[in-house]
């Protein structure tokens, strides 16, 4: 089956034309995230996120281009709007055989990686604690990198309707953090 076929399959229900086209594209996702990233499990990580960024807005291909196209271009948005965000990813090292080396992390950067998964972890438990609408917003304005006129086409509400709930979600998470942090 072609792409477009699978596509509209699993928006009819198939739940395994969507493992047919995760699995016909995630090597490829994965590698061009590794070009980006230059670590694997950065690359693995980013690759999950644009898969599922992918799926979730299946419902917004409108077939102007191929897929793969399309599918390639989130990735291409993804990688940069990340690799931008951290500045850097940490190196590694390809031999002419292949192989991946990975550089040895020095102490300081370590630290840091582990503080800002601990930060990260805390906000994913806060954000559990927003309900509904407000946390899928969140989740895909901050995790899946959603523009406010993608969130207005999911959520069927008005630009400054997005802004306001965007603002009372993260004035929630902001209490909620408040609160967590004087107990």
């Amino acid at each position: 089956m072609n792409d477009e076929s699978l596509i509209d399959s699993y928006l009819k229900g198939d739940q395994e034309s969507l493992g047919i086209l995760y699995d016909r594209y995630f090597a490829k996702v994965c590698h061009t995230c590794f070009s980006y990233s230059r670590n694997r499990d950065d690359a693995f990580d980013l690759a999950q996120d644009v898969l599922l960024k992918a799926i979730c807005s299946l419902g917004t291909f409108k077939g102007g281009s191929a897929f793969s196209t399309w599918l390639f271009s989130i990735t291409r948005n993804h990688c940069i709007n990340q690799v931008s965000r951290h500045k850097s990813f940490p190196m590694e090292a390809i031999d002419l055989a292949g192989q991946v080396h990975s550089e040895e992390l020095d102490q300081e950067a370590l630290l840091e990686r582990m503080k800002r998964e601990e930060l990260e972890s805390e906000l994913d438990q806060t954000l559990e604690l927003l309900t509904g609408i407000d946390r899928k917003m969140m989740e895909l304005k901050y995790r899946h990198n959603y523009s406010v006129k993608e969130l207005q086409d999911e959520f069927n509400l008005s630009a400054s309707a997005v802004k306001m709930r965007l603002l009372r979600a993260r004035q929630k998470v902001e209490q909620f953090i408040l609160i967590g942090h004087a107990a």
